[in-house]
């Protein structure tokens, strides 16, 4: 008879959830950040001619959902602008579809995802090599936001799926060495 799974197994357990935060709780800051997040890239995707109040509206928006999302202070600082411009690049259309990538990889950066979860860019990558032979016109742009943005959240959650695979406690146990650090 097969023994039994040793008792100390634990579940896995968030990365940035085992930090120490200064101010805020874990899962507030968590949905706050993530919904400024998204609603402020809706906000930029949706700017017109006749719109670009939403542009400025999305501008601000981002930045203060990446400062808010609980994690270390330097991958919170050096994600918002980049991903900021690349967002703007996305007004672009279709062909810049692979634009969606850097905000992933900006979320696995903040999320304190292993090394190996980056493998789940190749998804947005490739649909953005694929997408173009679909849409055609700028009018059709609801159509990328939509496809891209599924993508990327099914990316974002094979992501995770690889994290929990490869523990990735492993993968952020400098964060765990110093005590005095900022959340």
């Amino acid at each position: 008879m097969p023994a039994d799974p040793p008792a100390t197994q634990t579940r896995w357990v968030e990365p940035a959830s085992l930090l120490t935060l200064r101010w805020g709780a874990y899962r507030p800051r968590l949905i706050v950040g993530l919904t400024l997040i998204v609603v402020g890239t809706a906000c930029i995707l949706g700017t017109t001619a006749y719109s670009l109040p939403l542009l400025l509206l999305g501008s601000l928006m981002q930045p203060a959902g990446w400062a808010i999302l609980p994690s270390t202070i330097g991958r919170r600082v050096a994600v918002p602008v980049p991903v900021l411009g690349f967002t703007w690049l996305m007004l672009g259309g279709s062909g810049f579809a692979w634009c969606y990538a850097i905000a992933l990889a900006a979320w696995l950066l903040v999320r304190l995802r292993p090394l190996p979860a980056f493998a789940a860019l190749a998804l947005p990558v490739v649909w953005s090599v694929v997408l173009p032979g679909f849409v055609h016109d700028y009018q059709e742009g609801w159509v990328t936001i939509l496809t891209t943005s599924v993508v990327v959240a099914a990316s974002a959650w094979l992501a995770r799926w690889i994290a929990v695979r490869w523990d990735s406690w492993q993968s952020v146990r400098t964060l765990r060495k110093e005590t005095n650090r900022l959340d």
